[in-house]
């Protein structure tokens, strides 16, 4: 049974690996493709696309990993019942529920490295691009600062002017600030500024030093003058770059059950890994072949059950995600249903007709 076991093993993960790496290449492909027409368009440099593409991989790997496995587990078994080795194995002592023993020393280590992706992995690696996205969002402002330029930002409510420009220390030197209002006109002079994200909010600041502020309206004597030390102002740009929702980059520790969306993007990390291992199971359901229908006649039903599998857990996320108590107890049905479906045709298998 050893030499079964690893003739079995041998070839499953020989076919994991192949479809993995294929799916990863289209992926990667076809997001770099994305980035660098952003790039192009100047809302990022071409040297920061590598470290874009890094960030992303883990989100990537943990979705082709379980479509993977069930492309090679229906080809695997689909060949053994193709060419009647199943059957050769079976009637020589080989029990179903033993070769869904080896399967399942594949689909468990598959489902776990797909769980650790998705509650710890993916989560960091999203605050991560999150934050280059930031940064990336301020260079670009800065960058656009021209000694002796006026320049203008906040969707043309704000004119800047400085003197000079530290590139290094990514410091502004004497700066003059005009902010037209409905009510009344702010003009700023400060000795320095920088560009900055806030931690707490996100929110993207001018952050002025030692200067003098004031407010009033052209003609008249009601103008407020207020001396500071320092003095945030929030910029709006008029181009935002595509950053993701605050809540998938949180730590999977830090989600909070009793907050709808917190709760909803937990449930989904748990998904993810016990939708690989029901999937594993169901892809050997379904791999069994009819006669003279090839070694992959069972892919395009496989891989269809798989699409609607995951279709219908995105699809209970999307409709009630006004309710979180609803949505959870549907989405751990809908795993409930798909594995006593695929328990259902293996036990069949035990019992064949």
């Amino acid at each position: 049974m050893t030499v079964a076991y690893r003739y079995i093993i041998k070839e499953l993960i020989i076919v994991l690996g192949t479809v993995f790496v294929l799916l990863m290449l289209v992926s990667i492909a076809a997001r770099f493709t994305g980035y660098l027409q952003e790039a192009a368009a100047g809302k990022f440099t071409a040297d920061v696309l590598w470290t874009l593409m890094s960030l992303r991989l883990p989100e990537f790997v943990q979705l082709a990993l379980p479509f993977s496995l069930v492309i090679a587990v229906i080809v695997t078994f689909g060949r053994l019942h193709a060419d009647q080795e199943f059957v050769v194995m079976v009637m020589g002592g080989t029990s179903i529920l033993r070769l869904v023993g080896w399967l399942c020393s594949i689909v468990v280590p598959v489902a776990i490295l797909v769980g650790v992706l998705s509650l710890v992995v993916t989560p960091a690696a999203r605050q991560g691009f999150v934050n280059l996205l930031a940064n990336i969002a301020v260079s670009h402002e800065f960058d656009l600062v021209r000694p002796g330029e006026f320049r203008s930002f906040s969707n043309d409510t704000r004119t800047i002017y400085v003197d000079e420009v530290d590139r290094d220390a990514r410091v502004l030197h004497g700066v003059f600030l005009f902010e037209e209002r409905d009510t009344s006109d702010v003009t700023v002079l400060a000795d320095s500024a920088t560009f900055l994200i806030d931690s707490d909010t996100g929110h993207r600041l001018l952050r002025l030093h030692e200067g003098v502020r004031y407010e009033g309206s052209p003609g008249k004597a009601d103008y407020e003058i207020v001396s500071f030390e320092e003095l945030s102002l929030r910029l709006d740009l008029s181009e935002e770059l595509d950053i993701p929702i605050e809540v998938e980059a949180l730590p999977s520790a830090s989600l909070d059950r009793s907050i709808g969306e917190h709760a909803q993007q937990l449930d989904w990390r748990i998904s993810l890994p016990i939708m690989t291992f029901v999937s594993g199971l169901l892809a050997f359901a379904l791999s069994r072949t009819r006669p003279r229908s090839g070694r992959f006649g069972q892919i395009i039903p496989g891989v269809l059950a798989f699409v609607c599998y995951y279709l219908l857990l995105v699809l209970v996320q999307q409709v009630l995600s006004d309710s979180s108590e609803l949505s959870t107890a549907i989405l751990y049905t809908c795993h409930l249903l798909v594995f006593v479906a695929a328990a259902t045709l293996i036990h069949r298998q035990l019992n064949p007709r």
